[in-house]
Protein backbone atom coordinates (compact mmCIF):
# COMPACT_ATOMS: atom_id res chain seq x y z
CA UNK A 1 0.00 0.00 0.00
CA UNK A 2 1.53 3.30 -1.00
CA UNK A 3 0.69 6.70 0.91
CA UNK A 4 0.50 9.91 -0.36
CA UNK A 5 1.40 13.11 1.94
CA UNK A 6 -0.80 13.92 4.57
CA UNK A 7 -2.54 10.42 4.45
CA UNK A 8 -3.43 8.19 7.30
CA UNK A 9 -4.85 4.40 7.22
CA UNK A 10 -5.13 2.32 10.35
CA UNK A 11 -2.51 -0.46 10.97
CA UNK A 12 -4.80 -3.39 10.77
CA UNK A 13 -5.34 -2.58 7.25
CA UNK A 14 -2.02 -3.44 6.05
CA UNK A 15 -0.71 -5.80 9.17
CA UNK A 16 -1.91 -8.83 10.78
CA UNK A 17 0.18 -7.77 13.71
CA UNK A 18 1.76 -5.40 15.93
CA UNK A 19 4.93 -6.36 15.66
CA UNK A 20 6.95 -4.93 12.16
CA UNK A 21 9.87 -2.68 11.03
CA UNK A 22 10.17 0.49 9.84
CA UNK A 23 12.95 1.19 7.00
CA UNK A 24 13.41 5.19 6.12
CA UNK A 25 15.86 5.57 3.27
CA UNK A 26 17.11 8.57 2.41
CA UNK A 27 18.77 9.52 -0.91
CA UNK A 28 21.50 12.21 0.50
CA UNK A 29 25.55 12.61 -0.03
CA UNK A 30 25.46 14.03 3.56
CA UNK A 31 25.58 12.65 7.01
CA UNK A 32 21.77 11.60 8.07
CA UNK A 33 20.43 10.97 11.24
CA UNK A 34 17.23 8.77 11.76
CA UNK A 35 15.68 9.16 15.48
CA UNK A 36 12.18 8.40 16.70
CA UNK A 37 10.25 9.48 20.11
CA UNK A 38 7.79 7.60 21.97
CA UNK A 39 5.51 10.86 22.88
CA UNK A 40 2.35 10.81 25.72
CA UNK A 41 -0.93 11.88 25.40
CA UNK A 42 -0.28 15.37 25.32
CA UNK A 43 2.67 14.88 22.33
CA UNK A 44 5.04 15.63 24.70
CA UNK A 45 8.19 13.56 25.49
CA UNK A 46 7.27 12.73 29.00
CA UNK A 47 9.99 10.07 29.66
CA UNK A 48 13.15 10.82 27.09
CA UNK A 49 14.48 7.14 27.56
CA UNK A 50 11.95 6.76 24.87
CA UNK A 51 13.87 9.27 22.58
CA UNK A 52 15.09 6.65 20.68
CA UNK A 53 18.48 7.46 18.88
CA UNK A 54 22.17 6.76 17.96
CA UNK A 55 23.13 7.01 21.41
CA UNK A 56 20.37 5.40 23.15
CA UNK A 57 19.07 2.79 20.58
CA UNK A 58 16.57 0.76 22.68
CA UNK A 59 13.44 1.83 24.59
CA UNK A 60 13.13 0.20 28.31
CA UNK A 61 10.50 -1.86 27.25
CA UNK A 62 12.56 -3.10 24.19
CA UNK A 63 9.03 -2.40 22.19
CA UNK A 64 11.13 0.04 20.06
CA UNK A 65 14.49 -0.93 18.70
CA UNK A 66 17.22 1.19 16.64
CA UNK A 67 18.39 -2.19 14.15
CA UNK A 68 21.11 0.08 12.22
CA UNK A 69 21.29 3.67 11.49
CA UNK A 70 18.02 3.40 9.17
CA UNK A 71 16.08 0.58 10.43
CA UNK A 72 13.76 0.00 13.53
CA UNK A 73 11.92 -3.07 14.81
CA UNK A 74 8.84 -2.35 16.71
CA UNK A 75 6.10 -4.49 18.78
CA UNK A 76 3.56 -1.68 19.99
CA UNK A 77 1.61 -4.47 21.80
CA UNK A 78 4.61 -4.17 24.43
CA UNK A 79 4.34 -0.47 25.01
CA UNK A 80 3.17 1.04 28.04
CA UNK A 81 -0.29 3.12 28.00
CA UNK A 82 1.43 6.36 28.20
CA UNK A 83 3.06 6.17 25.15
CA UNK A 84 0.73 7.06 22.61
CA UNK A 85 2.44 7.86 19.36
CA UNK A 86 5.48 7.46 17.87
CA UNK A 87 7.39 9.87 15.31
CA UNK A 88 10.16 9.36 13.09
CA UNK A 89 12.41 11.94 12.61
CA UNK A 90 15.32 12.21 9.73
CA UNK A 91 17.90 15.20 10.51
CA UNK A 92 20.67 16.48 8.85
CA UNK A 93 24.19 16.46 10.44
CA UNK A 94 26.04 19.22 8.92
CA UNK A 95 25.84 21.85 6.57
CA UNK A 96 23.22 22.06 3.65
CA UNK A 97 19.26 21.15 3.61
CA UNK A 98 16.27 18.49 2.98
CA UNK A 99 15.83 20.12 -0.79
CA UNK A 100 18.75 18.58 -1.53
CA UNK A 101 17.75 14.73 -1.34
CA UNK A 102 17.07 12.30 -3.85
CA UNK A 103 14.07 10.21 -4.16
CA UNK A 104 13.59 8.80 -0.40
CA UNK A 105 10.89 6.51 1.25
CA UNK A 106 9.50 5.21 4.36
CA UNK A 107 8.74 1.56 4.22
CA UNK A 108 6.88 -0.59 6.89
CA UNK A 109 7.46 -4.68 7.01
CA UNK A 110 5.98 -7.65 8.22
CA UNK A 111 7.87 -10.68 8.44
CA UNK A 112 10.03 -9.35 5.46
CA UNK A 113 7.11 -7.96 3.33
CA UNK A 114 6.95 -4.85 2.11
CA UNK A 115 3.22 -3.63 3.74
CA UNK A 116 2.85 -0.04 3.86
CA UNK A 117 5.84 2.93 2.19
CA UNK A 118 5.82 6.59 2.07
CA UNK A 119 7.88 8.10 -0.88
CA UNK A 120 9.37 11.70 -0.53
CA UNK A 121 11.97 13.67 -2.52
CA UNK A 122 13.98 17.06 -1.89
CA UNK A 123 11.35 18.67 -3.76
CA UNK A 124 8.88 18.57 -0.83
CA UNK A 125 11.17 20.25 1.20
CA UNK A 126 13.10 23.84 0.97
CA UNK A 127 15.95 24.93 3.65
CA UNK A 128 14.51 22.82 6.45
CA UNK A 129 17.00 21.02 8.67
CA UNK A 130 14.95 17.92 9.35
CA UNK A 131 11.93 15.92 8.73
CA UNK A 132 9.05 14.41 10.81
CA UNK A 133 8.69 11.61 8.30
CA UNK A 134 5.67 9.52 9.85
CA UNK A 135 3.46 8.77 12.85
CA UNK A 136 2.05 5.87 14.45
CA UNK A 137 -0.52 7.09 17.07
CA UNK A 138 -3.00 5.48 18.65
CA UNK A 139 -6.95 6.70 18.04
CA UNK A 140 -9.18 3.74 19.27
CA UNK A 141 -6.42 1.58 17.53
CA UNK A 142 -3.17 1.91 16.26
CA UNK A 143 -2.84 4.03 12.68
CA UNK A 144 0.03 4.92 10.51
CA UNK A 145 0.02 8.35 8.97
CA UNK A 146 2.56 10.14 6.57
CA UNK A 147 3.28 13.68 7.49
CA UNK A 148 6.37 14.42 5.23
CA UNK A 149 7.02 17.97 7.47
CA UNK A 150 9.82 19.58 7.45
CA UNK A 151 11.38 21.40 10.48
CA UNK A 152 13.55 24.20 10.05
CA UNK A 153 15.88 23.45 12.89
CA UNK A 154 17.86 20.29 13.31
CA UNK A 155 17.68 17.35 16.22
CA UNK A 156 17.86 19.87 19.21
CA UNK A 157 15.01 22.17 17.85
CA UNK A 158 12.74 18.73 17.41
CA UNK A 159 13.48 17.70 20.89
CA UNK A 160 12.54 21.40 22.42
CA UNK A 161 9.43 20.57 20.38
CA UNK A 162 8.66 17.49 21.57
CA UNK A 163 9.03 19.38 25.66
CA UNK A 164 12.46 17.73 25.82
CA UNK A 165 14.37 20.40 26.31
CA UNK A 166 15.04 19.32 30.33
CA UNK A 167 15.67 16.47 31.97
CA UNK A 168 13.24 16.15 34.89
CA UNK A 169 15.34 16.23 37.41
CA UNK A 170 13.74 14.65 41.04
CA UNK A 171 13.98 17.61 43.36
CA UNK A 172 16.83 17.90 46.12
CA UNK A 173 15.80 15.34 49.68
CA UNK A 174 13.83 18.05 51.99
CA UNK A 175 15.93 16.60 54.86
CA UNK A 176 19.19 16.79 55.50
CA UNK A 177 20.95 13.33 56.12
CA UNK A 178 21.60 11.67 59.37
CA UNK A 179 24.66 10.39 59.08
CA UNK A 180 27.25 8.96 56.50
CA UNK A 181 29.12 6.17 56.44
CA UNK A 182 31.77 5.35 54.23
CA UNK A 183 33.04 1.81 53.63
CA UNK A 184 36.61 2.81 52.42
CA UNK A 185 38.39 -0.78 52.92
CA UNK A 186 37.14 -4.30 51.38
CA UNK A 187 35.40 -6.32 54.30
CA UNK A 188 34.13 -3.04 56.42
CA UNK A 189 30.17 -3.31 56.77
CA UNK A 190 27.42 -1.59 58.16
CA UNK A 191 23.74 -2.63 59.66
CA UNK A 192 20.52 -1.10 58.81
CA UNK A 193 18.24 -1.99 61.69
CA UNK A 194 14.78 -2.65 59.61
CA UNK A 195 12.77 -2.52 62.60
CA UNK A 196 13.41 1.67 62.65
CA UNK A 197 12.34 1.97 58.75
CA UNK A 198 9.43 3.47 57.74
CA UNK A 199 8.13 0.18 55.78
CA UNK A 200 7.21 2.65 52.62
CA UNK A 201 9.86 3.82 52.17
CA UNK A 202 12.52 1.66 49.84
CA UNK A 203 16.33 1.34 50.24
CA UNK A 204 17.80 3.18 47.63
CA UNK A 205 21.06 1.85 45.73
CA UNK A 206 22.19 4.62 43.24
CA UNK A 207 25.54 4.48 41.20
CA UNK A 208 27.44 7.58 39.74
CA UNK A 209 30.51 8.21 37.84
CA UNK A 210 32.19 10.77 36.21
CA UNK A 211 32.06 11.46 32.25
CA UNK A 212 35.10 11.47 30.78
CA UNK A 213 35.97 14.96 29.12
CA UNK A 214 32.19 16.23 29.36
CA UNK A 215 29.71 17.55 31.95
CA UNK A 216 26.93 15.85 32.74
CA UNK A 217 24.16 17.90 31.38
CA UNK A 218 21.35 15.19 31.03
CA UNK A 219 20.18 14.23 27.65
CA UNK A 220 21.43 17.18 25.49
CA UNK A 221 24.78 16.35 25.97
CA UNK A 222 24.38 13.01 24.73
CA UNK A 223 22.84 14.70 21.37
CA UNK A 224 25.86 17.21 21.45
CA UNK A 225 28.27 14.59 22.00
CA UNK A 226 28.17 12.90 18.96
CA UNK A 227 28.28 9.69 18.28
CA UNK A 228 32.03 8.99 20.26
CA UNK A 229 31.67 6.11 22.80
CA UNK A 230 30.45 7.59 26.09
CA UNK A 231 31.41 5.65 29.24
CA UNK A 232 28.69 3.21 29.91
CA UNK A 233 28.45 1.79 33.63
CA UNK A 234 25.92 -0.66 34.86
CA UNK A 235 24.12 -0.54 38.03
CA UNK A 236 22.70 -4.18 38.79
CA UNK A 237 21.96 -7.32 41.53
CA UNK A 238 22.36 -10.93 42.28
CA UNK A 239 19.74 -11.82 44.67
CA UNK A 240 18.37 -14.91 46.71
CA UNK A 241 14.87 -14.29 48.52
CA UNK A 242 14.21 -15.75 51.92
CA UNK A 243 11.75 -17.84 50.19
CA UNK A 244 14.83 -19.45 47.63
CA UNK A 245 13.93 -17.88 44.38
CA UNK A 246 16.61 -16.06 42.77
CA UNK A 247 17.36 -13.84 39.86
CA UNK A 248 19.61 -10.98 38.16
CA UNK A 249 18.29 -7.27 38.33
CA UNK A 250 20.38 -5.65 35.28
CA UNK A 251 20.02 -3.45 32.28
CA UNK A 252 21.37 -6.00 30.20
CA UNK A 253 18.61 -7.69 28.77
CA UNK A 254 16.24 -5.53 30.29
CA UNK A 255 15.60 -6.82 33.37
CA UNK A 256 14.45 -4.07 35.24
CA UNK A 257 12.50 -5.78 37.93
CA UNK A 258 9.41 -4.79 39.43
CA UNK A 259 8.01 -2.16 42.37
CA UNK A 260 5.36 -4.08 43.47
CA UNK A 261 5.64 -7.69 42.82
CA UNK A 262 8.44 -10.20 42.92
CA UNK A 263 10.77 -10.01 43.56
CA UNK A 264 10.05 -5.84 44.50
CA UNK A 265 13.52 -4.78 43.64
CA UNK A 266 13.55 -2.30 40.53
CA UNK A 267 16.16 -0.85 38.65
CA UNK A 268 15.19 2.60 37.20
CA UNK A 269 16.67 3.04 33.85
CA UNK A 270 19.59 2.98 31.90
CA UNK A 271 21.65 5.62 32.01
CA UNK A 272 24.18 4.73 28.74
CA UNK A 273 26.28 8.13 29.00
CA UNK A 274 26.40 9.00 32.64
CA UNK A 275 24.38 11.70 31.61
CA UNK A 276 21.86 11.80 34.10
CA UNK A 277 22.12 14.00 37.36
CA UNK A 278 20.79 11.35 39.43
CA UNK A 279 22.70 8.13 37.72
CA UNK A 280 21.16 4.72 37.87
CA UNK A 281 19.07 3.88 41.21
CA UNK A 282 18.00 0.91 42.07
CA UNK A 283 15.42 0.48 44.90
CA UNK A 284 14.79 -2.68 47.60
CA UNK A 285 10.93 -2.42 48.49
CA UNK A 286 11.44 -5.16 50.59
CA UNK A 287 14.58 -5.75 52.42
CA UNK A 288 13.34 -7.89 54.90
CA UNK A 289 13.05 -10.85 51.92
CA UNK A 290 16.29 -10.42 51.16
CA UNK A 291 18.26 -13.56 52.14
CA UNK A 292 21.09 -12.81 49.80
CA UNK A 293 21.87 -9.50 47.81
CA UNK A 294 25.34 -8.73 45.55
CA UNK A 295 25.16 -5.73 44.57
CA UNK A 296 27.58 -5.41 41.30
CA UNK A 297 28.36 -2.50 38.67
CA UNK A 298 29.36 -3.66 34.89
CA UNK A 299 31.74 -1.53 32.48
CA UNK A 300 29.91 -1.54 29.40
CA UNK A 301 32.09 0.59 27.14
CA UNK A 302 34.18 3.46 27.30
CA UNK A 303 36.55 2.71 29.31
CA UNK A 304 38.95 0.05 30.39
CA UNK A 305 38.67 0.29 34.20
CA UNK A 306 36.76 1.46 37.33
CA UNK A 307 39.38 3.85 38.72
CA UNK A 308 39.40 6.43 35.11
CA UNK A 309 35.44 6.98 35.95
CA UNK A 310 35.75 7.45 39.95
CA UNK A 311 32.79 4.98 40.29
CA UNK A 312 30.70 4.80 43.40
CA UNK A 313 27.93 3.27 45.09
CA UNK A 314 25.72 4.92 47.84
CA UNK A 315 23.23 2.93 49.87
CA UNK A 316 20.43 5.15 51.40
CA UNK A 317 17.76 3.96 54.10
CA UNK A 318 14.48 5.55 54.74
CA UNK A 319 16.22 8.47 57.46
CA UNK A 320 18.47 9.34 55.59
CA UNK A 321 21.40 7.40 56.43
CA UNK A 322 23.78 7.14 53.55
CA UNK A 323 26.72 4.51 53.52
CA UNK A 324 29.10 5.31 50.14
CA UNK A 325 31.34 2.46 48.82
CA UNK A 326 33.87 3.64 46.72
CA UNK A 327 35.18 1.61 44.15
CA UNK A 328 38.86 2.34 44.83
CA UNK A 329 40.79 -0.33 44.36
CA UNK A 330 40.34 -1.33 41.15
CA UNK A 331 41.82 -4.53 39.28
CA UNK A 332 43.01 -3.51 35.86
CA UNK A 333 41.37 -4.95 32.72
CA UNK A 334 38.32 -6.88 34.70
CA UNK A 335 35.07 -5.09 33.69
CA UNK A 336 32.76 -6.30 36.62
CA UNK A 337 32.85 -5.72 40.35
CA UNK A 338 30.93 -6.88 42.91
CA UNK A 339 30.63 -3.73 45.16
CA UNK A 340 29.19 -4.99 48.21
CA UNK A 341 27.33 -7.70 49.94
CA UNK A 342 23.54 -6.90 51.46
CA UNK A 343 22.66 -10.38 54.06
CA UNK A 344 19.71 -10.84 56.15
CA UNK A 345 20.62 -10.48 59.80
CA UNK A 346 17.81 -10.72 62.20
CA UNK A 347 16.17 -7.47 61.93
CA UNK A 348 18.23 -5.83 60.29
CA UNK A 349 20.55 -6.11 56.63
CA UNK A 350 24.51 -5.89 56.91
CA UNK A 351 25.94 -4.15 53.71
CA UNK A 352 29.80 -5.23 53.29
CA UNK A 353 32.35 -3.41 51.33
CA UNK A 354 33.64 -6.82 48.87
CA UNK A 355 35.00 -4.76 45.76
CA UNK A 356 35.69 -8.22 43.92
CA UNK A 357 36.63 -7.57 40.11
CA UNK A 358 35.77 -10.44 37.84
CA UNK A 359 35.78 -10.82 33.74
CA UNK A 360 32.09 -11.19 33.85
CA UNK A 361 29.10 -12.39 35.41
CA UNK A 362 29.64 -15.92 35.18
CA UNK A 363 33.19 -15.55 37.57
CA UNK A 364 31.36 -13.51 40.35
CA UNK A 365 28.16 -15.76 39.98
CA UNK A 366 30.84 -19.14 40.53
CA UNK A 367 31.94 -16.84 43.43
CA UNK A 368 29.08 -16.19 45.18
CA UNK A 369 27.29 -19.73 44.45
CA UNK A 370 24.29 -18.51 42.55
CA UNK A 371 24.03 -21.27 40.36
CA UNK A 372 22.20 -19.10 37.01
CA UNK A 373 23.08 -20.32 33.80
CA UNK A 374 24.52 -17.60 31.51
CA UNK A 375 24.59 -16.65 27.70
CA UNK A 376 25.93 -13.35 25.92
CA UNK A 377 24.01 -10.62 25.49
CA UNK A 378 24.02 -7.09 24.71
CA UNK A 379 21.88 -3.85 24.21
Amino acid sequence: MELARGQKVKLSDALASLRFEVSIDVDSGQTIDISCFGLDGERCLSDDRYFIFYNQKTSPCSSIVQRDKSSFSLNLSNLPSSIKSIVFVVTLDGDGDMSAIGPSSVKVFENGALRLIFPFSGGDFSSEKAIMAVELYFKDTWRFAAIGQGFSGGLSAVLAHFGGSEIPVPPPPSKVSLSKVTLEKRGESKKIDLTKQDSASPIHINLQWDESAREKKGLWSRIAGGKSSAVDLDLGCMYRLKNGSCGVIQPLGSNFGAKSSPPYIFLDKDDRTGAAEDGENMYVFRPNDIDLMVIFAMIYEGTAEFSSVNGRVTLKDGRDFEILVPLNNSDGGKRFCAVARVESDGGSIKITKDELYFPGHRECDNHYGFGFSWKVGKK
